[in-house]
């Protein structure tokens, strides 16, 4: 696995490469500020038993939110900000990530991985970060990550 932070004028994100299924996937972790204990008004994007989708709105603490679901049922998360706008924290495509908050990578551990994102499974990186039971974190803190890359192209210029 391979964790790069970009840095930007805009912030930080992590881009993470991965082995799911023998081969390297790539999703994206950003930083929205959000709290994994903290109560959020959420919408939801599921997958019905008819292979449709549906929106489900409520209130819940994000930890619950994003493992409350039945396994590979789970398609998008949005929390309500202070603001009144919805940010995506979750969004899956094929049973793996695509988009994450950091906060929930950081938080998922090794049996939420097993129950609810069973694609994202990696047995090599849990071993290397000294995970060895299901209450263990699967990705730890990304501050650890390996590369950290600055992202140039982006300028501010006074007019």
């Amino acid at each position: 696995m391979q964790i790069t932070k970009h840095n930007t004028p805009f912030g930080s994100s992590y881009s993470i490469t991965q082995m799911v299924k023998g081969k390297f996937y790539k999703f994206t972790a950003h930083k929205h500020g959000l709290c994994w204990d903290k109560e959020y008004d959420y919408q939801v994007i599921t997958k019905c038993k008819a292979g449709f989708f549906t929106v489900s709105t409520g209130k819940s603490k994000l930890c619950n939110i994003v493992t409350g679901y039945k396994t590979n049922k789970l398609h998008t998360v949005q929390i309500k900000n202070e603001y009144g706008t919805y940010l995506t924290a979750l969004a899956m495509k094929g049973g793996k990530f695509y988009i994450i908050d950091k906060e929930i990578l950081e938080n998922l551990t090794v049996g939420d991985i097993h129950s609810n994102f069973p694609a994202m499974a990696d047995y090599e990186h849990w071993k290397n970060i000294g995970s060895k039971t299901w209450a263990d974190l699967a990705y730890g803190p990304l501050n650890k990550s390996t590369d950290t890359v600055e992202n140039p192209h982006y300028e501010f210029h006074n007019c």
